[in-house]
């Protein structure tokens, strides 16, 4: 199971995250690191929007026993994001990115999670929308971190022409 899971892996880091992130460093100059930190700010967005119902709904009924745990949750949730963005901060601009290997079970999970949400047949209030959101979101920025930087551009020195030799100017 793990092998096809690499070989799924890869083949969207090389056939889709990278060549998204290449445009993306292209176009508008915003290099990997930075995008994969702009998913995981919509992801954090995303997040609150999915719990702030079901929290709004405990306070306003004055349900301590619910509001705590979902508030926890929320914070928990909140901080695992930020924890993500800061890796993505901090990782290093070479040529190997040590993310692509070591975040692969982390894109699992968050690819099974998605998913699973997107196959619930009763997906269809702000809730759910925002939650499926927050998972695809945090999925564009585990892969968008996962790529690779682009080299740098290379500017070729110029070189002084020498003047052609003609046979006449020899003789």
């Amino acid at each position: 199971m793990r092998f096809r899971f690499s070989v799924l892996d890869d083949a969207l880091i090389e056939r889709v995250f990278q060549p998204v992130s290449n445009a993306m460093a292209d176009r508008a100059g915003l290099e990997r690191h930075r995008a994969a930190c702009l998913c995981a700010d919509a992801a954090s967005i995303g997040w609150i929007l999915s719990q702030v119902q079901c929290l709004s709904d405990s306070v306003l009924g004055w349900d301590v026993a619910s509001a705590v745990p979902r508030l926890l949750l929320l914070m928990l949730g909140l901080a695992a994001l930020v924890g993500l963005r800061n890796l993505f901060l901090r990782a290093p601009r070479g040529a190997a990115n040590p993310l692509r290997l070591t975040m692969r079970p982390h894109r699992a999970v968050v690819l099974l999670m998605l998913v699973a949400r997107m196959t619930q047949p009763n997906a269809a209030g702000m809730t759910d929308f925002a939650d499926m959101a927050m998972l695809g979101f945090a999925a564009a920025g585990l892969y968008l971190g996962a790529c690779t930087a682009r080299p740098p551009l290379r500017r070729a020195k110029a070189r002084p022409r020498s003047a052609p030799l003609h046979r006449g100017a020899l003789s």
